[in-house]
């Protein structure tokens, strides 16, 4: 997190801190509300600072004890940001229930000719007083926040899911029946994801034995993390007989396409940028350990981010994408298409194309939120999408650029395609 967007998100967590913890103390009904308010602001200008200072020495301390431990303070740091951004719209509906609660009381209280209505000890057997009551919730949200917030950091987002998809196409060639293709995606190589993520994530892949990956964007947003991100392709090509496929993502040209590129091409993966790679040309030609009758070829594509604007624009820039990579891929060919942004999902319905993957959305990280960044941003999320005989899936990612997520953990996909 670095430049603008880092300004922008300490902005706006600084007032959500700040805002929640005035709500917490309108529940709690705290005197020393102003101390509460300024240490709240202080922790998180702390907070913010030590984030900050990770970004910018992490080229010089990765893999050293002191970069691991200013990694853990920082996961710490983040816990703490969430914290009050989970707690937040809990309190917002909180302050306005007690508000209510306090003008019907009032207004009761004038009816009847009452100026002032001292609390009244509960009597025995008969519960606890409204007060009480407001306290016990003003003091569990702060403590279910803090626990959702470190699980969701410090656990939620180390754990890998493979997760696997059975496919079945009836003109599906011969040679490809059982055949498996692994996908991951959104990566992120930098503060909180190493190269050993990604080594994890391959290795998870080719104990499942996956014949090819297929890579959707986003590998790395520390370009620091390049030699070692590399090695990792290097060493691991060799573990998937056919090989790796890659499309770009956003970040790449957010972090720096040209050395990223670079990179790349120095490893046994194949770019796909509005292209595409005939990976057999028939009856298993080409392919390892793949053999058949039927002459149909199998090709990937692979398709560019579009930055495009607008709906209109947006949509029309996609299916110009999807129309380079096609290009001259035989009406027969079954395909299989990479993309980065997960719209790209209604040119492959559109296109009858047997199986589009995508990343980009993370599958929102903390799945409570989903329906919201359905409705609003994302008509696919995540999972597996059908429309007639073709298939769209979103990866939840398989790594993150901010650390935390809740009931969506991180995902490496494995398809088997069938016939039939």
């Amino acid at each position: 997190m670095k430049g603008p967007f880092f300004i922008n998100f300490m902005i706006i967590m600084s007032c959500i801190c700040v805002c929640s913890a005035v709500l917490w103390n309108y529940i709690y009904r705290r005197s020393r509300w102003l101390a509460l308010v300024v240490f709240v602001a202080a922790a998180t200008v702390i907070a913010g600072a030590g984030l900050s200072y990770y970004g910018r020495v992490f080229p010089a301390v990765q893999g050293t004890v002191e970069g691991m431990l200013l990694m853990y303070g920082s996961l710490g740091a983040i816990s703490w940001f969430f914290l009050f951004f989970l707690a937040f719209p809990v309190l917002v509906v909180a302050s306005a229930a007690v508000f209510i609660e306090r003008r019907l009381r009032r207004w009761k209280q004038k009816r009847r000719g009452v100026t002032t209505m001292p609390p009244v000890p509960p009597e025995k057997g008969r519960g606890i007083t409204r007060r009480s009551f407001l306290r016990g919730v003003a003091a569990v949200i702060p403590v279910a926040a803090a626990g959702t917030s470190v699980l969701g950091n410090f656990v939620g987002e180390s754990y890998l899911a493979v997760t696997r998809h059975d496919l079945h196409y009836p003109d599906l060639p011969d040679y490809l029946d059982g055949y498996k293709i692994g996908q991951i995606s959104d990566v992120h190589l930098g503060l909180f994801v190493s190269p050993e993520r990604l080594r994890e994530a391959l290795e998870a892949l080719a104990a499942e034995g996956v014949s090819r990956v297929e890579i959707t964007g986003d590998l790395i947003d520390e370009l620091s993390l390049l030699p070692q991100c590399g090695d990792v392709l290097r060493e691991m090509a060799a573990k998937f007989p056919d090989g790796i496929d890659y499309c770009y993502g956003n970040h790449e040209y957010y972090r720096g396409l040209e050395a990223i590129t670079a990179l790349l091409e120095t490893t046994p993966v194949r770019i796909l940028r509005n292209s595409a790679v005939e990976a057999s040309a028939g009856r298993g030609e080409g392919l390892a350990e793949r053999s058949g009758q039927d002459a149909a070829p199998f090709y990937v594509a692979g398709v560019d981010y579009s930055f495009a604007r607008g709906d209109e624009a947006f949509t029309a820039q996609r299916r110009e994408y999807v129309a380079q990579a096609l290009d001259g891929v035989p009406e027969s060919a079954f395909v299989v298409m990479l993309a980065h942004h997960s719209d790209f999902i209604d040119e492959g319905f559109e296109r009858r194309i047997p199986l589009t993957m995508c990343g980009h959305t993370h599958g929102a990280q903390f799945a409570l939120i989903g329906p919201v960044v359905e409705s609003v941003g994302f008509k696919y999320l995540r999972g597996m999408y059908r429309q007639g005989g073709s298939y769209g899936y979103v990866n939840r990612g398989t790594g993150h650029w901010l650390p935390f997520r809740v009931f969506c953990s991180r995902e490496a996909t494995v398809f088997t395609l069938h016939k039939g």
